[in-house]
C-alpha cells in the first residue's frame, strides 16, 4: 500500500504529456514546447458528458493539489534550462480550463506564468479555456505576469463553423457568440487569439472534412481581422479516443481518421483563401495524440507517412506552402478518388 501511494504521489508530480514541434511566430521560426499539466480535469466534462472527441479525463486526478502542479512546472522549467537551442513558444495546457478558478487558482496561474516570464527565449505563451471562464481582467492579469516583450495567446476550442456539428455532434456547447465575445475580450485585454479547428469530425466524409476545416479557418480569421485581433488557427486532425462514440464508430467501420493528404489539402485550401503563399504564422497543425489514440490517428498508407509528416512539421516552422507541393505516393491516387 505504501509503495502504491508513493507511485501515485510521483505520478501527480509529472505532467500528463509533453511534446515539441516547430513553430512560427509572426515570421520568426523556432521551436514550441507543449506541456499538458496533470490536473483535476475539465469542469465541463466532470460527469463524462462533455465533448465527444476528448478523453483528457484519462489523465485527470481529483487528488491533485496546487503543490503537485507547481512541482510539474518546476520539472518542465528544469528541462527547458537544459535545451541549448531553446524554445520560442510555451503551450501552457491543462486537462481543462486554465482560467477556471476551480481548476487552476489565480495564485497558481500567477506562479506558472511568472516563472515562464523569466525564460529569455520564450516569445509567446499559449493558454486555453472555454469562453465562460475568461474575462478581460483575467487575461490582463495573466499578461502582466509575463515580460513586455512576450505575447500571451488565448485559445478557444471552436472546432467547426457549422453549429449543428459543433454543438450536437461534438457536444462543445459553444454558440457562435462565444467566438465573437472571445475576440472582443482579447481585443480589450491586448491578447492574441487562437482557434482550434478539427479536421474530420465524425459524420463528415473525407472531402467534406477538407472543405469544413478550411471554411472554418477562414471564417475565424476574417472575424478576427474585422475586430483588429491578431489570430491564428491550430488545426487538429481527429484521432480516436477510448470509450467515446468515435471508438464505437471506428470498430464498426463507420469512421476512419483523416488522411495526411487531407491535412495537407486543408492547409493549401486555407492558404488559397487567404491569398498567401506563406501564411506568416497564421496556420499550425497539431500532429500529436497526447498518447490517447492507440495509434488510431491521421495517417496514409504507412510507406509515405514519415515524409508527409516531416513536410507538415516543416510547414509549421516556415509557413511556406510550397513545401507541401510535389509530395507523392501510390496511395495518393486512392485518396484523390475518395474525395
Amino acid at each position: 500500500k505504501e509503495l502504491l501511494e508513493s507511485k501515485e504521489r510521483e505520478v501527480r508530480n509529472q505532467p500528463s504529456y509533453v511534446t515539441t514541434s516547430g513553430i512560427n511566430i509572426n515570421g520568426q521560426e523556432g521551436r514550441r514546447l507543449m506541456v499538458v499539466y496533470r490536473t483535476t480535469g475539465c469542469a465541463y466534462d466532470k460527469d463524462g458528458k462533455g465533448c465527444t472527441m476528448c478523453d483528457f479525463r484519462f489523465y485527470a486526478d481529483p487528488n491533485i493539489q496546487d503543490q503537485n502542479i507547481k512541482e510539474q512546472h518546476a520539472r518542465v522549467l528544469e528541462l527547458l534550462e537544459k535545451q541549448e537551442d531553446g524554445f520560442i513558444q510555451f503551450d501552457l495546457l491543462t486537462l481543462g480550463n486554465f482560467y477556471h478558478d476551480g481548476e487552476i487558482s489565480p495564485e497558481l496561474r500567477e506562479h506558472l506564468l511568472s516563472k515562464i516570464g523569466r525564460i529569455p527565449n520564450i516569445k509567446r505563451v499559449l493558454t486555453e479555456a472555454r469562453r465562460q471562464y475568461i474575462t478581460v481582467d483575467k487575461l490582463r492579469s495573466a499578461k502582466e505576469c509575463l515580460r513586455e516583450d512576450q505575447l500571451l495567446e488565448y485559445a478557444l476550442g471552436y472546432e467547426t463553423v457549422t453549429k449543428e456539428l459543433r454543438n450536437k455532434i461534438l457536444r462543445k456547447g459553444v454558440p457562435e457568440r462565444h467566438l465573437d465575445e472571445a475576440l472582443d475580450i482579447c481585443k480589450e485585454a491586448g491578447v492574441d487569439f487562437a482557434a482550434y479547428v478539427l479536421i474530420k469530425p465524425h459524420t463528415l466524409t473525407e472531402g467534406e472534412a477538407i472543405k469544413e476545416a478550411a471554411n472554418t479557418a477562414l471564417h475565424v480569421l476574417q472575424k478576427a481581422q474585422a475586430k483588429g485581433v491578431t489570430a491564428r488557427i491550430a488545426f487538429e486532425p481527429v484521432f480516436v479516443t477510448k470509450g467515446k462514440v468515435l471508438e464505437k464508430l471506428f470498430y464498426e467501420g463507420k469512421y476512419v481518421p483523416p488522411k495526411l493528404w487531407s491535412v495537407i489539402e486543408v492547409i493549401k485550401e486555407t492558404a488559397k483563401g487567404l491569398k498567401l503563399s506563406n501564411t506568416e504564422g497564421k496556420l499550425f497543425v497539431g500532429l500529436s495524440d497526447e498518447s490517447l489514440s492507440d495509434q488510431r490517428m491521421t495517417a496514409n498508407c504507412g510507406k509515405c507517412d514519415r515524409g508527409v509528416i516531416d513536410a507538415i512539421q516543416k510547414f509549421n516552422q516556415t509557413q511556406d506552402v510550397s513545401i507541401l507541393e510535389n509530395l507523392t505516393c501510390e496511395c495518393k491516387n486512392d485518396w484523390e478518388s475518395s474525395i
